[in-house]
């Protein structure tokens, strides 16, 4: 969205707890009009009645479901108008590749990239037709395909800017409520074992070692990016673990492109 100093009116999605509602708090408190998307409203207004005595809106959007388009377009019309529409609704799914369930694997996606794909096509809609952002690779390449289609000119005609958040682990209620499938007996004892061991046995009130971050901290950040215009970069990294991860991986592609450079430059039609 494009940078203002004035209120911006908001629509946050997974709004009732974790970084979500951390986002409509600080949106509140920096002056902004906020409407919190949550599949429930009864039950997030008793979780969170501090939300609408601040002057928080709650809206029933489920992104699972494919009517949300409706009703992503129907809360813009509520709100006259939304300029920062934040994506933030998902959980996880974790099983080895050859134990994937099809149905929990579709259900996901739903959630996780075809929500995403029906908000903002609810909103882009109104200036331009085409594909719009796009579990998280997938979401995050489609919006990093969105921020190139509505770059330059045609971003500042669009009034839209996209920023891709990158959060490491931020101490919510995220790890409650994903999904661990059965691990198959072959990967007894290999790192997938570990890694789903580590994750079916973690405690939500002991979790110093692995999720450190302050969801208020990462809220303010995210505020702060998105009322500045967030000029110059695209991803907005959160947390010494995503950085450190981050990093991890472009050393990666680095090593990648250094093992493989002299076969990249060898492909082309002879004399082209």
């Amino acid at each position: 969205m494009s940078s203002s100093t004035q209120p911006l009116t908001w629509l946050i999605t997974g709004a009732s707890s974790g970084i979500g509602l951390a986002i409509c708090i600080a949106a509140l408190a920096a002056g902004h009009k906020v409407a919190g998307a949550t599949r429930d409203v009864a039950k997030a207004s008793a979780a969170n009645p501090d939300f609408a005595a601040r002057g928080g809106i709650w809206v029933t959007i489920d992104p699972g479901h494919a009517d949300s388009a409706a009703a992503f377009a129907a809360a813009d019309r509520e709100l006259g108008g939304v300029d920062v529409l934040v994506n933030n609704a998902g959980y996880w799914y974790i099983a080895g590749v050859e134990d994937i369930s099809e149905p929990l694997l579709r259900q996901q996606m739903e959630v996780n990239f075809f929500g995403p794909v029906r908000g903002g096509n609810s909103f882009t809609g109104r200036a331009s037709q085409g594909a719009y952002d796009a579990s998280k690779w997938a979401s995050e390449a489609m919006h990093e395909v969105l921020s190139r289609e509505i770059g330059g000119e045609i971003g500042s005609k669009l009034g839209i800017k996209v920023l891709i958040v990158e959060p490491g682990g931020f101490r919510t209620t995220f790890t409650s409520r994903g999904i661990v499938d059965l691990l198959n007996e072959a990967y007894k004892g290999t790192e997938l074992d570990k890694a789903i061991t580590l994750v079916s046995n973690f405690d939500e009130d002991g979790l110093d070692k692995y999720f450190r971050g302050d969801t208020a901290k990462a809220a303010r950040a995210i505020i702060d990016a998105i009322v500045d215009g967030h000029d110059g970069y695209l991803r907005l990294v959160l947390g010494p673990d995503c950085l450190a991860a981050m990093e991890q991986k472009i050393a990666e592609l680095q090593r990648d492109i250094d093992a493989t450079r002299e076969a990249a430059l060898s492909t082309n039609l002879d004399g082209a």
